[in-house]
């Protein structure tokens, strides 16, 4: 018989991809294998976030001085990076709320790394 995901588990998965609100699930006791595997992803979504965010940062004040070009530049990586964790964010809640499991690829190999129990 298949383990039943409790619609706290559920809630909990969904919070995982909303940035920084990780932690919450994270420090919940007693996780299910469901509630973990979406933790591990949406733990490395937010370190991916804040890595981003500092290469944006390094961009905007090397690259980014540049007038019209760094101007341009530093506008469209700002907006790829906040649409592509947008769709990864938004994908993975409602995959959380609806009790689905999945793999984002190439990310959740690092995914598999993070040790939560």
């Amino acid at each position: 018989m298949e383990n039943e995901i409790t619609i706290r588990d559920r809630w909990l998965a969904a919070i995982c991809y909303l940035s920084a609100l990780v932690f919450i699930p994270m420090l919940a006791t007693g996780k299910s294998d469901f509630l973990a595997r979406h933790c591990r992803q949406g733990f490395t979504v937010f370190c991916l976030e804040v890595l981003s965010l500092f290469l944006l940062f390094i961009i905007e004040t090397t690259i980014g001085r540049i007038p019209v070009l760094g101007f341009l530049l530093n506008i469209l990586l700002m907006l790829a990076i906040f649409l592509f964790f947008l769709v990864i964010s938004a994908f993975g809640f409602s995959k959380g709320l609806f009790g689905e499991s999945w793999r984002i690829p190439y990310i959740d190999d690092w995914a598999d790394r993070v040790p939560i129990h």
